[in-house]
């Protein structure tokens, strides 16, 4: 069985916290203990397409948080865990080289670093299939417990 058929009963949608169209996970392509790929593609009805037919910039900071979760989530379930919900705590040093459009691919690499209590530490890389990079940097996750917000 290839990773692709592997992950391919894996509905994101019914596992996410994020539904359409802020979703922007379409796949995980891979994982292992502290990577993880994802794919999404960029449609015409986007909700973060410009006027101009380029996406926007603070999008990929929340494909790289999104794909965080969808792994953290898929790996989690695998082993019978209950998985927390979580968020976006901080955006450190995340670099944009170039714009994708409508059509576009955009592969996700998420490789979490350290892990301090319930924040996490993850470096992300975003570029097309075609191999062109698009934005990379660090993000951190906090991961709520229940009873964190009331």
């Amino acid at each position: 069985m290839n990773d692709k058929n592997k992950y391919s009963e894996f509905i994101l949608k019914d596992n996410m916290s994020h539904q359409p169209p802020m979703l922007l996970v379409d796949e995980i392509l891979s994982e292992t203990e502290e990577t993880g790929s994802t794919a999404f593609t960029i449609r015409k009805d986007n909700i973060f397409l410009n006027s101009d037919g380029t996406f926007c910039r603070a999008a990929f900071v929340e494909i790289a948080a999104q794909s965080f979760a969808a792994v953290d989530i898929y790996q989690k379930k695998q082993k019978n865990l209950k998985s927390a919900k979580g968020f976006l705590a901080a955006v450190r040093d995340f670099s944009f080289y170039g714009g994708a459009k409508e059509n576009d691919r955009i592969i996700c690499e998420v490789h979490k670093f350290d892990e301090i209590g319930k924040l996490h530490f993850i470096n992300a890389k975003l570029y097309s299939d075609k191999g062109f990079l698009f934005a990379q940097g660090e993000i951190r996750i906090y991961e709520l417990s229940d009873g964190d917000i009331k």
